[in-house]
């Protein structure tokens, strides 16, 4: 397929936007809402021309230098909307996000996120949390990487098989971007082998790059660690598997976690502030923004009142929520956390392993069946927590935690378009949106982080 011309419309979920020639819908990467552009096609789906833009006509007074060279058009990928200025990245994803909660969850639910909002949605910014952070650099804990036959790191090009040697990854914590895998790789031969694959780690006990096999330090020794250590601040360390997931941000595990908890402890549970409440200054709105990048309060999380007679917690991976949950418990209280992946409930274990009260760590898929045998156990309405995987819940664990009737349902969300289906299910099963807040926590791309509130209604 040849170059076409296009006028570009609104952003649309997956770093795209949208555009329409002679009865054609394009989805468009590179480029920016109302730039005139040429573009590429690369892909057809169904009716859908997937296209990336080859050259700017006019271009919008958001474009930028691209951050990072390599991950725009014909590059890895990793970072597709660097060629955006950062403060409407946030616009972006808020409107986004909105098109997902209207189109996907219709009328209803977006009615109830804008109330619960305060009428306007937003996407807060988070600073990556270190000396130059504010620029939307800097952030990833953790990174992978292909190696070449070369040996040298690598990423491969977006759509496809073709590996591209790397000498820098501005998006990842200094730990990493500073290392020596890009200023010195040969002091890596014998970890980077062709083919092969490895994962680096911004941990406590500073860089940990992981082959499959081993852990490795700066110098390309390898350590007697089997696991890697981060610390959380508020929230203290975390033992995590090297192979296993974790969030990205240098502040999202924090964020998230604080986000949790004031949600949990909330006295009023039907309010529209708690999350919104954290910031000392909100993210950019549909309507236009304060600064360039606004940062996350330092202050002290103060936490509710609200304790629980039972918790569950679902997805809930090596327990970064699971211990605050834990001290929220009434007197004889009981905290269930199931999660499917055996090594993440292993981490969880001993991340838990000094931890009081009644904790059931269980391993197993989350699902209708699950859920029907934990709802044979219950002795109160129990407040559920869930941050499940990008391709959500779905329709069928949705109208099954519903049937548990929790008292609240507190939802950590990194895909939009899954959020609002959930939600849609959830709002139509008798649940009520009590807060929104968006967070940009992976800066210079297209994914947004969303926690949500729900009580029954």
């Amino acid at each position: 397929m040849s170059e076409v011309f296009l006028q570009l419309l609104r952003p649309v979920h997956g770093g795209y936007c949208l555009a329409h020639r002679d009865g054609q819908t394009y989805m468009v990467r590179f480029g920016l809402p109302g730039e005139t552009v040429k573009a590429v096609p690369v892909a057809k789906k169904g009716k859908v021309i997937f296209a990336e833009v080859s050259e700017v006509l006019q271009a919008s007074p958001q474009r930028q230098v691209p951050v990072w060279a390599l991950g725009g058009p014909g590059g890895t990928g990793g970072a597709d909307l660097c060629h955006v200025k950062l403060p409407y990245q946030r616009i972006w994803k808020t409107q986004v996000l909105a098109d997902c909660l209207r189109r996907l969850g219709g009328e209803e639910v977006y009615a109830q996120a804008l109330a619960a909002s305060g009428g306007e949605l937003s996407c807060q910014g988070v600073s990556s949390g270190h000396a130059g952070g504010e620029n939307g650099l800097g952030y990833r804990l953790r990174a992978d990487f292909e190696v070449s036959p070369a040996g040298r790191v690598a990423m491969t090009k977006f759509r496809g098989e073709e590996l591209v040697e790397i000498d820098s990854f501005p998006l990842a914590d200094p730990l990493i971007s500073g290392s020596s895998l890009f200023s010195n790789p040969d002091r890596w031969s014998e970890v980077l082998k062709p083919g092969g694959r490895i994962r680096a780690w911004a941990s406590a006990n500073g860089l940990r790059v992981w082959n499959g096999r081993a852990l490795f330090d700066e110098s390309a020794q390898p350590v007697a660690e089997k696991n890697v250590r981060l610390t959380v601040r508020g929230f203290g360390d975390y033992l995590m598997a090297p192979s296993g997931f974790w969030q990205a941000h240098r502040q999202a595990a924090r964020i998230l976690g604080e986000q949790v908890m004031a949600a949990a402890t909330g006295d009023d549970q039907h309010g529209n502030a708690t999350l919104a409440a954290l910031g000392e200054e909100q993210g950019n709105s549909l309507s236009g923004g304060t600064g360039d990048a606004n940062s996350t309060s330092d202050r002290p999380l103060t936490l509710g009142n609200r304790r629980w007679e039972e918790i569950l917690e679902l997805y809930s991976g090596a327990g970064l929520f699971s211990r605050p949950l834990a001290s929220i418990l009434s007197r004889g209280g009981r905290l269930t956390t199931l999660e499917g992946s055996k090594p993440a409930v292993k981490m969880a274990r001993k991340n838990l392993s000094r931890v009081p009260g009644r904790l059931q760590i269980r391993s197993g898929r989350v699902d209708a069946r699950a859920l029907a045998d934990y709802a044979d156990k219950i002795k109160a309405p129990p407040l559920l927590v869930m941050d499940p995987p990008r391709s959500g819940a779905g329709q069928k664990v949705m109208a099954a935690l519903a049937n548990l009737e929790p008292d609240c349902i507190i939802y950590v969300a990194c895909d939009p378009a899954a959020l609002a289906r959930d939600l849609k299910v959830a709002v139509s099963r008798g649940y009520q949106i009590a807060s929104l807040q968006a967070y940009d926590l992976f800066p210079h791309t297209h994914h947004v982080e969303t926690v949500v509130l729900m009580s029954r209604a």
